[in-house]
């Protein structure tokens, strides 16, 4: 038997839920939205459990930011992926806003003073069709399914309307051998792979191409391999972070993936090393072959806080900016003190995630790096993800 309340739903909480409170116990619920009466099924009633996860099943007192989901099969009670698709866009945003705001003041004791920007398109698009890499697992009819969040359940995918029109089609139609990944990449210079296997995802090379400045920026990636999934996010980032960068002197790229960072440092022709952890002992192939021939530029595959150890004794860093694009987890407090070792007056922080970017922004405080600026950019609409960009400088 399960249990539904009603509760009064409060304020944003990071990891798509809103915080409710009842009979004294915090309550996070999905599907709901700041200043909502709603009757929320909780998933496990525990009468010891400190908080209790909820699902809404019925609107009573509805926000004005409420709207139709734009992707029925992942709204209340269906597949994961698209948890704020009930909210407007611009609530969308306030929502990442506020979260920002509370991780901030929460894990770092300062003020985030930065605002939440779109992405170029995305209003026209009502934040639909930006994803260029989407993916899903073979259901025992071999179509692309995804999971029911809390429950286990497996549906087959009706529509992905998060991806642009060709990877969209290109998923729907894929079938494969049950339990199989099923992913699908829509590159930039149009070239569309299906890959229902890591060895194919793996031997098969792709092509990108960012518009910067003046030129163009040419990639090559495998399928495989990291890159950004939003349609305009690569060039967003790309410019967000040279603008940040020190005007001169070398930069080293801290969890470089492909190179995104490297290629247009060493474009520009100032020295760069990209770090990335290893691939059979070197550094990964899309990082190694977007740097080679580069004058200045060197790939190096090694684990990030060994490379950093190793750093501190071997090169003169005073006079470079750092740039690292960590996991969700963030670099944590031994990187950020291997990395504060080497004296480099900027760092330059990609994050995606906010709590873990707030507590690496305390843990650089104490290391001697005082949080200049940061600016979020919404590059997962109808999802409670965000980038966010940050600048540090040395006291």
């Amino acid at each position: 038997m399960t249990t539904r309340i009603t509760v009064e739903v409060g304020a944003p909480a990071h990891g798509g839920h809103c915080v409710a409170r009842h009979e004294g116990r915090a309550v996070f619920v999905r599907h709901a939205l700041p200043g909502e009466t709603v009757v929320a099924e909780v998933e496990d009633d525990a009468p010891d459990a400190r908080f209790w996860k909820a699902e809404t099943v019925e609107v009573l007192e509805a926000s004005p930011d409420r709207v139709e989901h734009p992707w029925p099969e992942a709204g209340a009670g269906g597949i994961g992926g698209a948890e704020l698709g009930h909210a407007s866009l611009d609530a969308q945003r306030r929502w990442k806003h506020a979260v920002l705001v509370e991780a901030f003041e929460r894990f770092a004791g300062v003020a985030f003073e930065g605002a939440v920007h779109a992405a170029p398109g995305d209003d026209a698009r009502g934040g639909l069709a930006y994803r260029t890499r989407v993916s899903a697992t073979a259901g025992e009819d071999g179509r692309p399914s995804m999971v029911v969040p809390s429950t286990g359940e497996r549906r087959a995918l009706i529509e992905m309307p998060l991806a642009v029109s060709e990877a969209e089609t290109a998923l729907l139609k894929a079938r494969t051998a049950p339990g199989n990944r099923i992913d699908v990449t829509a590159t930039s210079t149009g070239e569309l792979a299906v890959t229902t296997t890591g060895r194919e995802a793996r031997e098969l090379w792709l092509n990108e191409r960012i518009v910067h400045g003046d030129g163009e920026l040419a990639y090559r990636v495998r399928a495989a391999d990291f890159w950004q999934v939003h349609r305009e996010a690569p060039r967003v980032l790309v410019d967000a972070v040279m603008s940040r960068i020190l005007t001169d002197g070398p930069v080293l790229d801290l969890y470089s993936g492909a190179g995104l960072f490297a290629l247009p440092v060493a474009v520009a022709g100032r020295p760069v090393v990209a770090v990335e952890a290893p691939e059979r002992g070197a550094a990964p192939p899309a990082l190694a072959a977007n740097l080679k021939g580069r004058a200045g530029a060197e790939a190096i595959g090694a684990d990030v806080r060994q490379y950093l150890m190793r750093a501190a004794t071997t090169r003169d860093w005073t006079d470079a900016s750092i740039v690292l694009d960590p996991p969700r987890a963030g670099a944590k407090a031994r990187n950020i003190a291997a990395l504060a070792a080497l004296g480099a007056p900027r760092i330059v922080y990609v994050a995606c995630d906010p709590v873990a970017l707030a507590r690496d922004t305390a843990l650089l405080r104490d290391e001697g790096y005082d949080l200049i600026e940061a600016q979020a950019h919404d590059l997962f609409p109808m999802t409670h993800h965000i980038e966010t960009v940050a600048s540090f400088t040395r006291r």
